[in-house]
């Protein structure tokens, strides 16, 4: 009888210490705001190429989630179709190219540059398609641009990332867990993405995250 006794008590001493190491090892995750401005100093700004005069000039890209190779050209492995385009600071032009070809471009004017994001403006990307995204800065000169090479994730990951998309809906706080996730899976450019669809619902909690984004740029 004391045996058993001391055996559930044992037992349950440990579940009330398994308990209590999960609880704490959950208050000391950091919040999701915290992991993203961690997050924000791996971004950097990419140089527009070209004349001499523009040789200062850079573009932070916040979506896609670009960064820079062996060689120093910036890659983008876009998870989505359709990402959204978004830089930290003014342009004077966006453009993508297919191949060697403009397939779309927009201008700024003399008096309003091009800032804020950008729905992805022509046919969606497909699996393992690579595509050139050309921004060029403020005060750039006409052919200075900052140029990210884009390639479409594998199809069986855009499949799954476009279903659950779809599935979020309109459900902030299942936005929100999904950047977690994307998070906790190592997936930036994937939480990226969500963070800055165009499906994703308007709440407080998200557009703080997206300004936090936006306002830190590439962390400089």
């Amino acid at each position: 009888m004391r045996s058993r006794l001391s055996a559930a008590l044992a037992a349950g001493l440990l579940s009330s210490a398994l308990l209590t190491q999960a609880a704490v090892a959950q208050s000391a995750k950091p919040t999701l705001l915290q992991r993203i401005r961690a997050l924000i100093g791996l971004n950097r700004p990419i140089a527009a190429g070209g004349s001499r005069s523009s040789a200062a000039l850079a573009v932070c890209v916040i979506t896609p989630r670009t960064e820079l190779d062996a060689k120093g050209q910036a890659q983008a492995l876009v998870p989505l179709p359709r990402p959204t385009i978004l830089a930290a600071g003014p342009l004077n032009e966006v453009r993508i190219d297919r191949g060697d070809r403009p397939v779309w471009r927009q201008r700024a004017s003399s008096t309003q540059a091009i800032e804020g994001p950008i729905n992805w403006p022509v046919e969606p990307i497909q699996p393992g398609e690579q595509l050139t995204l050309l921004l060029r800065p403020r005060g750039a000169s006409g052919g200075d641009f900052a140029r990210i090479q884009l390639t479409g994730a594998s199809a069986k990951e855009m499949r799954s990332h476009q279903a659950l998309v779809e599935r979020l809906g309109s459900d902030a706080k299942a936005w929100l867990k999904a950047v977690d996730t994307a998070l906790d899976r190592n997936q930036v450019a994937l939480a990226w993405a969500l963070l800055f669809a165009p499906q994703d619902p308007r709440s407080a909690e998200l557009d703080e995250l997206r300004r936090e984004v936006l306002r830190r740029g590439c962390g400089e």
